[in-house]
């Protein structure tokens, strides 16, 4: 626990004055001391040469007389020797004792050999004064001594310098506040003075009283008095708002004055007057008065024939409020089919002459302003040529799928792979919407849509699905997948070239299907693969003994076995190329691949006779 000091404290500051005060007061009192043993010593001097001066001048007339009486005794030189003083050293007069020890000798040894001794006496008579001697040097200004009795003032030395300030020393404690003097008398009462004005709340007027019109651009001036005592303080407000800073000049007798008035500075402001007894308030609406301005956005807005359209609002400001009036730039507008209400203007069953633009006109008392948008009827693409549902395909191939669709404005035609892109490098779009697709790989199998665009905002779609899977055969050369009896002929050759013989690398007979005439292109053989399958290449074989095959031939396809379709390339029917050897095996493949159950061959064209060997691959 602390202990507390109770006695009292000093700063060392306080202490340190006091310090200082006792050593200027010790330095004065020493100056004092000097200054009055100085004026001691200048007195002494002083009543010495006094008396000099009058025992030398006594004595050198008592002598003068003694010498015109004729006495000789005197033949010896009676040397006067004048006192001189010497200011080589330029002595100062503070060493009272040297100074009065010099005249003695001075005075001793110019009269010690004329002073004659008579009794007890010793008269030493005043010589002839001497001529005067050349003048001295001016000596040194001396310090001014005191003022003697009935003497003269000393003459007061040039001032020195003054010194350098000092510190201020701490500012000392504070002391006690005196005793409160007594109440004096009352004065004599002074005149009545004349009645003062009644004191009263304020009472605010406006001028212009309720409304002031402007024009844009123009300065609006309000202008506030207020009666009331004492006087009351002036100030604005805007209600529902800010006053325009950046503009406004606002001074103490009430003016509020706003520059290069604008639309946006309209609304009603308020003054206040206030003082000790309450406050009072009135306001005025500031009109401001435009050409008027329109924003409308200039479209294209797009509408399908026979469909109904509202253009653009078209908006105006501006003070008194605007006639609107609508009108087709180019051409007239239909009356019978448009109407036009609070800045919009609508068209119905819109058609492709109403496209163009259209004009909406703003007009009031100082002026008028316009703009203008435009309108696109169009009709919605239709489709042409529509890719097919369902596209299947073998790895390894090249695809053409055509998509073709009409319109106005003239559909733009693009393709679009879902969840992804079109195969990067192998696909193009030509300017028919026609979609190819080259060396085909399962990982583009997908969704694939065609998409017509009219002026990028009405749009049609059509979407095919691509399977794009290994093309693998169907099983015609093994008797287990398909069965003898599911392979016939329009006719055969003989029982060594029964239908079921034309399977590819046949052995029994004479391995290979012939038909009964060569000459007759009616001929057929035909293979039942048991299902529909995507049918994605056909393959040929000669006969297995003899130099016989076909060198040409066509291909049917049905699902049913009643309808049959042959393959077409560019909707030109196919002609496939033959054999040209016994061994070889020739493929074609089918792009794209061809939904059939049934498949038949028939022979064109042939080498020896009409015989062939066939096999049939489908997408797995």
């Amino acid at each position: 626990m602390s202990s507390k000091n109770n006695g009292l404290s000093v700063s060392p500051g306080t202490v340190l004055s006091v310090v200082c005060l006792l050593l200027y007061s010790a330095g004065f009192i020493r100056i004092e001391l000097k200054f009055n043993d100085h004026d001691q010593r200048l007195i002494a001097v002083e009543e010495v040469i006094s008396q000099m001066k009058h025992g030398v001048a006594h004595t050198w007339n008592k002598e003068t007389s003694q010498l015109n009486s004729g006495k000789k005794e005197t033949n010896s030189e009676i040397k006067l020797h004048r006192i001189t003083r010497s200011i080589a050293n330029n002595p100062t007069f503070n060493n009272s004792a040297n100074m009065k020890q010099a005249l003695e000798d001075v005075v001793t040894s110019s009269f010690k050999k004329i002073c004659q001794k008579s009794g007890d006496l010793k008269v030493c008579p005043r010589g002839l004064p001497g001529p005067p001697g050349r003048r001295g040097r001016k000596g040194s200004q001396g310090i001014m001594g005191p003022q003697g009795p009935g003497g003269k003032q000393g003459v007061m030395g040039p001032p020195g310098r003054s010194g350098k300030q000092g510190i201020n020393g701490p500012p000392g404690i504070r002391g006690e506040k005196g005793i409160k003097g007594d109440i004096g008398r009352p004065g004599i009462p002074g005149i009545k003075g004349e009645p003062g004005e009644s004191i009263s709340v304020p009472k605010v007027t406006i001028f212009p009283a309720s409304q002031l019109t402007v024009n844009e651009s123009n300065t609006a001036a309000l202008f506030c008095s207020a009666t009331g005592n004492p006087a009351p303080q002036l100030s604005w407000v805007r209600v529902d708002g800010s006053l325009p800073s950046n503009k406004i000049k606002l001074t103490s007798d009430g003016l509020m004055q706003i520059d290069d008035v604008r639309l946006e500075d309209a609304g009603k402001y308020k003054c206040m007057a206030s003082n000790i007894l309450g406050q009072d308030e009135n306001a005025a609406n500031l009109v401001v008065q435009s050409k008027p301005k329109v924003s409308l956005s200039f479209g294209t807005s797009y509408v399908e024939r026979n469909k109904n359209i509202t253009l653009p609002t078209c908006h105006v400001t501006g003070y008194p409020p605007a006639v609107i009036t609508w009108s087709k730039v180019h051409g007239e507008l239909v009356q019978a089919r448009a109407l036009s209400k609070d800045g919009q203007l609508s068209i119905t069953n819109a058609q492709k002459k109403d496209s163009g633009l259209y004009k909406c006109k703003a007009t009031n008392i100082l002026g008028y302003h316009s703009a203008v948008t435009h309108l696109s009827v169009v009709e919605l693409p239709q489709f042409t040529v529509r890719p097919p549902g369902q596209l299947k395909m073998s790895t390894n191939r090249n695809i053409r799928v055509p998509c073709q669709a009409t319109g106005d404005p003239l559909p733009t035609v693009t393709w679009v792979k879902e969840n992804g892109e079109l195969p990067l490098g192998r696909s193009k779009v030509s300017v028919d919407g026609t979609l190819q697709v080259w060396n085909t790989k399962e990982e583009d199998s997908g969704r694939y849509t065609c998409v017509a665009a009219s002026a990028e905002v009405f749009r049609a779609f059509s979407v095919m699905k691509l399977t794009v899977t290994e093309c693998g055969p169907v099983g015609v050369e093994d008797r287990n997948t398909i069965p003898d009896a599911r392979m016939t002929a329009s006719t055969y050759y003989s029982n060594l070239y029964y239908p079921y013989y034309g399977r590819l690398n046949e052995d029994r007979g004479n391995g290979a299907w012939c038909t009964k005439k060569r000459t007759d292109r009616t001929d057929y053989l035909q293979v039942d693969t048991g299902a529909v399958h995507s049918v994605c290449a056909v393959a040929t074989q000669s006969a297995r003994i003899e130099d016989i095959w076909i060198t040409s031939y066509k291909v049917h396809f049905s699902t049913d076995g009643v309808t049959w379709n042959s393959y077409k390339d560019n909707n030109v029917e196919k002609v496939f190329t033959g054999n040209t050897d016994r061994n070889s095996i020739v493929k074609h493949s089918l792009s794209p691949a061809v939904k059939a159950r049934f498949v038949r061959f028939y022979p064109v064209t042939d080498y020896g006779h009409p015989c062939m060997r066939v096999e049939i691959f489908v997408l797995k």
